[in-house]
């Protein structure tokens, strides 16, 4: 069978059947793994077979959410630290079902208790799993709900989650939820093997997983996995209606799929697949095209009929769609963000702080108010807890999380805003929710846009916000950190407002100092990042031990991501889309850190420990300046390979000691000016004094006929083959960068001394003169050309190219003379 998810930005993913057949097997694999983890633990852990369906279906929840569940790298197991927000929420969600676990609803609680006790289930089975959840999750991802062009617009896992996120929230106070709820997390996960006999190859599926377990654990936990299997073979009958209702809200009908494909005559071949029904006939009508004209005219003609189906759909969603009364919800769909990321992250003024703050972040949008909802949803009447399937989105300091309407969303607010750490940081979380699910309706995935611009609406009118608090410089001390709020508390030697006082007091256990304490595991081998806490952090990342060396501050961002989501069909294609891209970037950060290791060992460690934050359509990286240009190209590259998504990197480049909130911006200002449509592309600025976004901007416009920021990745890739700068440090290849910044030092020198014309005519001539600067050269005429064609003005990236030579060069530890 030929099949696959269909992307706007992509195309069609093919499923590969070997693969799907081997994840299939690595399924049954994890979720015996950990019913012998838990049944070790049963007295006086789990206490019945109900906490340990609930816990099963949370470990096949994050599966499907893998890019959260896995940190950005994987942990060894002789790893004692956890770096990652999601850790802590992964700790939280196994720990809740402990006999001994308790927990207040604030901050300082969760920090200091959440993770006291790692779980085994998550020490010893998820992250020795790690490799083999990746591989679960990519089959999953490129295996459609239905086969068929028009129905193939969301993955296998979104359609799982959404079932059982729908059971949990017509259910929740049944008796049996744990088991319908784990049966839904699985119905139909024989579609990963066999969509044509899913219900056999599902039922195969169990079978198999409690073969395994027999005589391995106690009786009670095979009877009710027995329960669990014979509720999924009967998924198709009339009482398992969240099947039926996420089908509805993802599948278009028939007949919005026919007027679709009949907008081109070839797509006749699976218009008559929706008049037979059934996969297995589907299937049959496959088999005799490809008999007649082969499978590649086959997956060509499935590939173009599933863009004809979703671009026609598109165009009338909305209409087709319209809203109704939503009486008596069954849930709410929250939207939490947190107000002005950008400028909380900047307030900080080293490392440590301004990577605490970071944390901070993704913690109070996501694992934060999951523990809040799931705290009060224990005290209701409901007979589960929150499951993981809730929480839909999570991206740049802001989260889509889904709730029961047993717990009053006002209620929910007030909770989270008396949180103590969130008053101390003086920041308020802007909440916004809407009925998202009643009498057996979704709410339209429209509803996203309404929540943001609630929410922006709500930030600009600062909407119950407290009035801003006026400081009397002549009646407070100012806090010794940021300069800005009074000092109420010392530490060591410094007086501290209460945001200081806070991030610094977390520092100390979270952000840099995890992460850098951490063991990795890379490939077959452990990695320490062997960090002296006598050493300043951005030294240390530095590279510069004994010799002094340059960081580059790196911002990336997704071009037009608004787009990207903007044009969504469904709730199911959002979740896909949500957890998509976000996945190919960490993956691809994995993937890149593997090669560099064997590149330059000891600049890689430096490199992970730089990282701030990844995540979503965007990043934060600080990095050694010798590998911060290469390792950007190479991994973007590979997001852009999957995805097909196009991104805008900023990279300044300073001393180690130069006010870090000032390089973010600066990283913030080149990134946005970088921006080229529809392409990769790279902007650099490297600077031995100050540099802030005014200073940016001033350069920019003073320079604009030699600076442009705009470095399209073809044209950095070009300029890193002709000189070949060698990342591992050896003296040969040294020396030959430093010949190439020399000849455009000259060049720069003359032209601040001549005109540009003059400036030309000496390119030219060393061109030349010098063979072995010929193609570098020619790099700067071409682009004259170009400019001249394109813009109508003179110019060419000649500071770009001496910006991209002089950021090796800071690498290397010895400033040329």
């Amino acid at each position: 069978m030929i099949r696959g998810v269909y992307r706007p930005l992509k195309g069609v993913e093919f499923t590969d059947e070997d693969k799907n057949k081997k994840a299939f097997e690595y399924l049954k694999e994890l979720l015996v793994n950990s019913i012998i983890t838990l049944n070790s633990n049963y007295t006086n852990y789990i206490n019945t077979p109900e906490n340990l369906a609930s816990i099963l279906a949370d470990v096949i929840s994050l599966v499907y959410k893998a890019p959260m569940a896995l940190p950005f790298l994987q942990y060894s197991n002789n790893s004692k630290y956890i770096s990652n927000n999601f850790d802590y929420l992964i700790c939280y969600v196994f720990n809740r079902y402990r006999n001994d676990f308790q927990i207040n609803t604030s901050t300082s609680d969760i920090l200091d208790e959440i993770c006291r006790q790692r779980p085994k289930i998550f020490t010893d089975v998820f992250l020795t799993s790690y490799e083999k959840i990746e591989y679960i999750y990519e089959a999953l991802l490129t295996t459609p709900g239905d086969t068929r062009p028009g129905r193939n617009f969301s993955s296998l896992a979104a359609h799982m989650n959404l079932t059982a996120l729908i059971g949990w929230l017509m259910f929740g106070e049944a008796v049996d939820i744990p088991y319908y709820r784990l049966a839904a997390i699985l119905h139909d996960i024989g579609k990963l093997v066999k969509p044509e006999a899913h219900l056999s190859a599902a039922e195969q599926f169990f079978t198999d997983v409690i073969s395994r377990l027999d005589n391995k654990v106690d009786p009670k936990i095979i009877d009710y996995l027995y329960k669990v299997k014979e509720k999924v073979k009967k998924h198709h009958n009339p009482d398992f209606k969240p099947d039926k209702i996420a089908a509805k809200s993802e599948r278009f009908s028939d007949e919005e799929i026919k007027d679709a494909l009949k907008e081109n005559k070839d797509c006749e071949i699976f218009l008559e697949m929706f008049e037979g029904g059934s996969t297995k006939k589907s299937l049959e009508i496959e088999n005799e095209f490809i008999k007649k004209n082969g499978e590649e005219k086959y997956k060509k003609l499935y590939e173009e009929c599933s863009r004809v189906a979703y671009e026609k759909i598109s165009e009338n969603v909305g209409k087709s769609r319209e809203d109704i009364t939503r009486d008596n919800p069954y849930g709410y769909i929250y939207y939490i963000n947190f107000p002005g990321v950008q400028s909380f992250i900047n307030y900080f003024s080293n490392l440590k702080d301004i990577s605490t703050a970071s944390f901070m972040v993704d913690f109070s949008v996501s694992t934060l108010p999951f523990i809040y909802f799931d705290t009060l949803l224990s005290k209701t009447s409901s007979k589960t807890r929150t499951p993981l399937e809730a929480l839909i989105g999570v991206s740049g300091g802001h989260s889509f999380f889904v709730g029961r309407s047993d717990v009053d969303p006002e209620e929910f607010i007030k909770e989270i805003r008396k949180d103590k750490y969130l008053k101390n940081l003086d920041i308020e979380l802007s909440i916004t929710y809407e009925k998202f699910y009643w009498d057996e309706t979704l709410a339209p995935y429209s509803i996203v846009l309404d929540l943001m611009e609630e929410s922006q609406l709500k930030s600009i009118s600062f909407d119950g916000i407290e009035p801003t608090k006026v400081l009397s410089l002549g009646l407070h001390k100012i806090c010794d950190n940021c300069k800005q709020r009074p000092a109420t508390q010392k530490l060591n030697d410094e007086y501290l407002c209460p945001r200081c006082y806070t991030i610094r007091g977390i520092s100390d256990r979270r952000g840099f100092m995890a992460r850098v304490n951490t063991i990795y595991k890379i490939g077959d081998r452990d990695l320490e990042l062997g960090y002296d806490k006598e050493v300043d952090p951005m030294v240390f990342i530095s590279g510069g031990d004994e010799s002094p060396r340059y960081v580059s501050i790196i911002r990336f961002d997704a071009n037009d991501a608004s787009k990207y989501f903007a044009k969504t069909l469904s709730w199911s294609e959002y979740l896909d889309k949500s957890f998509y891209l976000d996945y190919w970037i960490k993956k691809s950060l994995r993937d890149t850190v593997k090669e560099f290791i064997s590149k330059n060992e000891k600049m890689t460690k430096r490199f992970i420990s730089g990282i701030q934050y990844i995540g979503g359509d965007e990043g934060l990286l600080i990095s050694p300046s010798l590998i911060s240009i290469n390792f950007m190209v190479d991994m973007i590259d590979k997001v852009y390979e999957k995805t097909k998504v196009t991104f805008k990197v900023g990279i300044v480049t300073v001393k180690p000691d130069h006010p870090i909130q000032f390089a973010i911006q600066a990283a913030e200002k080149v990134m946005e000016e970088a921006k080229i449509e529809n392409k990769n592309s790279l902007g650099i600025v490297v600077s031995p004094s100050f540099i802030s976004p005014s200073v940016i901007q001033g350069i920019t416009e003073d320079e604009k006929k030699v600076l442009k920021l705009k470095n399209s990745f073809e044209d950095v890739k070009n300029i890193i083959n002709i000189v070949n700068p060698d990342i591992s440090e050896s003296e040969k290849d040294k020396e030959r960068v430093k010949d190439f910044l020399r000849e455009i030092n000259d060049i720069v020198d003359f032209y601040y001394t001549h005109s540009f014309y003059e400036t030309l005519v000496y390119i030219i001539r060393e061109r030349a003169r010098h063979k072995k600067f010929a193609d570098l050269l020619e790099i700067l005429l071409k682009d004259y050309v170009n400019t001249k064609k394109t813009e109508g003005t003179d110019g060419f990236r000649l500071l770009d190219l001496y910006f991209i030579l002089k950021n090796y060069e800071t690498g290397y530890g010895e400033e040329m003379k």
